[in-house]
């Protein structure tokens, strides 16, 4: 039948394999469809976009399903962003270096710093003293899983415990002058116990960087008791000083007088050889005179 004046003409599309019509995009039922293709696309997109992940890069991390908490040991990532999927999330574990104080107040660095209390540590001649200590540690990256599997995410607290148990077995194998007197020593012994807590008790899953004695306080009456030894001990340094200064001084004076002695005999052979050379020129002189005149 003929349409109407001014009636707007419907399009219709036949798909020519199978003769089905298609809805026109300008009609309700095209539109809807093809509404509904580009949501899909959309939320496909934004998945997909959602895949990629950021990752700090002071950080490490496995990945994990977050519907089923599978984790992925298969792969360990480091900074930047990457494609992990949307279903998985991050654990994350710190890749710059960690410091643990044993220091009164509060680290200037923050979070990068686990802040404990001085350790209280007994000495090889039974005296307790408060040590104030800085150690710091690295994790490596290629033993996440591993460390994941063993520890989950809380290996610092495990290596607290380790070290904590070494330090004291160390210091207990000095006196405690020695933890100020001879600090290289004592500094040594620590940093090679440091390295055999990583290398042994954790398997390689850290490297320690370093650790530094950095206070020893011992009772105030051991203080008192020590500062009154070297007090001493400088007197009687100062007395030795002075007992070899005033042998330095004899023995000075004794090399002056030998030289004085010297110089007056020397003094004394000249003058006599100059006098005995005087009379002999004298002599031969009054001779040759002699000489001449009975001739």
């Amino acid at each position: 039948d003929p349409l109407p004046v001014g009636a707007p003409a419907e399009v219709v599309t036949t798909d020519e394999s199978d003769g089905d019509e298609l809805p026109a995009p300008n009609n309700p039922k095209g539109m809807c469809m093809y509404g509904c293709c580009g949501a899909i696309g959309i939320v496909l997109l934004s998945l997909f976009l959602s895949s990629f992940q950021g990752l700090h890069a002071t950080k490490f991390a496995l990945t994990r399903n977050t519907a089923t908490g599978v984790v992925n040991f298969g792969s360990s990532y480091h900074g930047g962003r990457n494609f992990i999927g949307f279903w998985n999330n991050y654990l994350e574990f710190p890749a710059d270096l960690q410091s643990i104080e044993w220091l009164d107040g509060t680290p200037p660095s923050g979070k990068l710093t686990r802040d404990l209390s001085p350790m209280q540590v007994r000495t090889s001649d039974g005296l307790m003293v408060k040590l104030g200590l800085v150690t710091q540690y690295q994790i490596n990256k290629e033993h996440l899983s591993d460390i994941y599997r063993t520890f989950k995410l809380d290996i610092e607290g495990y290596f607290i415990s380790n070290l904590r148990s070494q330090i004291q077995e160390t210091i207990a194998q000095f006196r405690a002058t020695e933890l100020y007197e001879n600090r290289i020593m004592v500094a040594d012994s620590l940093m090679k116990m440091c390295q055999d807590v990583c290398k042994g008790d954790l398997k390689g899953y850290l490297t320690c960087w370093r650790i530094d004695l950095l206070e020893v306080g011992l009772d105030q009456k051991i203080e008192d008791a020590n500062i009154r030894e070297q007090v001493e001990k400088q007197k009687q340094k100062t007395e030795m000083m002075i007992q070899q200064a005033s042998l330095i001084r004899a023995e000075s004076e004794v090399i002056v007088a030998d030289y004085t002695r010297l110089i007056t005999i020397v003094d004394g052979n000249a003058t006599a050889q100059a006098y005995s050379q005087k009379q002999e020129a004298v002599a031969n002189a009054l001779n040759a005179e002699q000489l001449a005149r009975a001739e």
